[in-house]
């Protein structure tokens, strides 16, 4: 009994260990570096609170569409449990799962939520972007 005991529980620990791993090297994180706003390129920073569904989804729609945008904007979190975070997003009046789209010189360009739907949420990053000269007449492949 106490064999099959360990044998369950060290496949679980693998499992888990895994998962972590996979988590880790799979998932790109979006970072909290707000000093990267205003630094010549365009910034898409969401106000994000730890353990709140609102936020936890946004943050996944943009980690889904990051590796196609990362060359021509930022993707960045404003942790709202962090004095950092709270002072950004407090001096853009934006809240947990909300975004400010910023120009290259970190002026805010729009307050926006983050839309359900992936293809929205692409046509207005493209439209920010067009708007900001940050495509530079390139289109964004998918």
């Amino acid at each position: 009994m106490a064999k099959k005991i360990a044998i369950t529980f060290g496949v679980l620990v693998a499992l888990l260990g895994g998962a972590f791993i996979f988590t880790v090297v799979a998932v790109k994180p979006l970072s909290t570096d707000l000093s990267a706003v205003g630094q010549g390129k365009p910034a898409l920073v969401l106000a994000y609170e730890n353990y709140s569904p609102a936020g936890a989804a946004a943050l996944e729609r943009l980690r889904h569409i990051k590796g196609d945008y990362e060359e021509y904007v930022d993707f960045l979190v404003a942790d709202l449990g962090t004095p950092q975070g709270r002072t950004f997003a407090d001096r853009h009046n934006i809240d947990n799962g909300v975004a400010v789209f910023l120009r290259q010189d970190g002026r805010p360009l729009r307050v926006t939520g983050i839309p359900a739907d992936e293809e929205e949420l692409r046509r207005r990053l493209d439209g920010k972007l067009v708007e900001v000269g940050g495509l530079q007449g390139r289109a964004i492949l998918r």
